[in-house]
């Protein structure tokens, strides 16, 4: 049956479906927070968050590098700085699933979920 000019169906709801974001943070309670992709501000808000945490997570790599061959760091120095670069790790993990969602080319599926596969790996030691 054809429809009649001028007139459209409702788009199927189920075809019409995008993909949410997932956000680097949480609301109230701990609940996970989504927003529609797009250039809107809590998407910048959000691309902002994460680069600042993949940022902040190669600052405390340098210097617990640098912490890491000073002789005269102190074994609770040195305890801080790995508390810290366990916390930064899971973070970036975080962000690297993130990411991973958002990705739209479907070659890239297996690559983000085998990164992600070796995160979780190395966080476990």
């Amino acid at each position: 049956m054809t429809e009649p000019i001028g007139e459209q169906r409702a788009a199927n709801p189920v075809e019409t479906h995008e993909r949410l974001r997932r956000l680097p943070w949480t609301g109230p309670g701990g609940k996970t927070e989504f927003v529609t992709p797009g250039d809107g501000v809590i998407n910048q808000i959000a691309d902002s968050a994460e680069a600042h945490i993949v940022s902040m997570a190669r600052d405390d790599a340098a210097y617990a590098l640098t912490m890491a061959e000073l002789p005269e760091a102190t074994p609770d120095e040195l305890r801080t700085v790995v508390r810290k670069l366990a916390g930064m790790l899971r973070d970036v993990a975080h962000v690297a699933e993130l990411r991973g969602e958002r990705l739209s080319e479907p070659e890239y599926g297996p690559a983000a979920r085998a990164l992600e596969a070796a995160l979780r790996v190395s966080m476990r030691w």
